[in-house]
């Protein structure tokens, strides 16, 4: 498990190139322009307070809207999405070259159409990063001419993966969009009801949710580098999870420990100070690593897993 993790660093170490996108990413989130939202929530707060049951307090909501960017958009799909620091830490409204240039968005009809145009290109951020990571690891057991046929690179399978990756995020967004509101009004309901049992359905939920998450947390790494079809990545997902259930889990669990406990380091410096650049190739490159491991992980221990799974049939 450890091995894996130390074996991402290594590789990183020798491909420098693979934290580029993670760290332009949040370059363009530091110095570039910010999309606002704020006038559009402005309104329809307003309309809210004027409302003959206003809004208790609205001052928290305020000062998350204003720094908010729109363009966060960018990394926001599930388990495909390129690592950011400052998704995590959404910095100031300055930056060190100055004021940053804010776009605002003041009506519905821009954000729907900035929201299906940012989504998707994130999306495909996600899968560039992602790919680039499976393909380096994959060379770290074959090399090129050697490699099997169905693995040779070439624009068919590149858009197969391609596909199959994006349907799947693309579902687990849907299913997201949906039960968020759902447990939202089901943990507001039972908060009503006693205000000791809101918080025991909401840890509940949250823990159910996570549970179902590690066991498709392997189905990107299927499909990018095992070159397999979606069913056959969800199935495999599952499996390798309970097979290796602590080994995973420990895996996980160090790698999410490691990435957000070093987070609240690269994020210490203001945005306003150039300082802040040093945590964000640091993230990048914790982030890189780590990931590249969890595809290490899934290398060596889908092999172990389909000899486990051939042996009985050939019995």
């Amino acid at each position: 498990m450890l091995g894996c993790l130390m074996a991402g660093f290594e590789m990183l170490g020798r491909n420098w190139w693979l934290l580029a996108i993670p760290a332009f990413l949040d370059l363009f989130f530091w110095l570039g322009p910010q999309l606002s939202i704020a006038p559009l929530m402005r309104d329809a707060m307003a309309t809210l307070e004027a409302t003959p049951w206003p809004m208790p307090t609205m001052e928290i909501p305020k000062q998350f809207i204003e720094r908010f960017n729109l363009f966060s958009l960018l990394s926001t799909m599930p388990l495909l999405s390129t690592p950011s620091l400052l998704i995590q830490h959404v910095p100031g409204l300055t930056s060190p070259i100055g004021e940053r240039l804010i776009l605002p968005v003041t009506n519905g009809l821009s954000l729907t159409g900035w929201g299906a145009l940012l989504i998707p290109a994130g999306a495909l951020l996600g899968f560039a990063y992602l790919n680039s990571l499976a393909r380096k690891v994959y060379t770290l057991r074959y090399q090129e001419k050697d490699a099997p046929q169905e693995q040779k690179r070439s624009w068919w399978s590149t858009a197969l993966r391609l596909i199959r990756t994006l349907v799947f995020a693309t579902g687990l967004l849907v299913l997201r969009t949906i039960i968020t509101p759902v447990w939202l009004l089901t943990a507001g309901v039972a908060m009503a009801i006693d205000p000791c049992f809101g918080p025991a359905i909401q840890g509940l939920t949250v823990g159910m949710a996570g549970f179902i998450i590690l066991h498709l947390i392997f189905v990107i790494h299927g499909v990018l580098l095992g070159e397999r079809g979606l069913l056959r990545a969800i199935l495999e997902s599952v499996a390798l999870i309970q097979m290796n259930f602590p080994s995973s889990a420990g895996l996980v669990l160090i790698a999410l420990l490691i990435y957000y406990g070093l987070g609240f380091v690269w994020a210490l410096p203001a945005s306003d100070s150039w300082l802040l650049l040093i945590g964000i190739l640091g993230n990048s490159c914790i982030a890189t690593a780590l990931i590249t491991g969890t595809f290490v992980f899934y290398q060596e221990r889908i092999g172990v897993l389909n000899r486990r799974i051939q042996r009985p049939m050939r019995t």
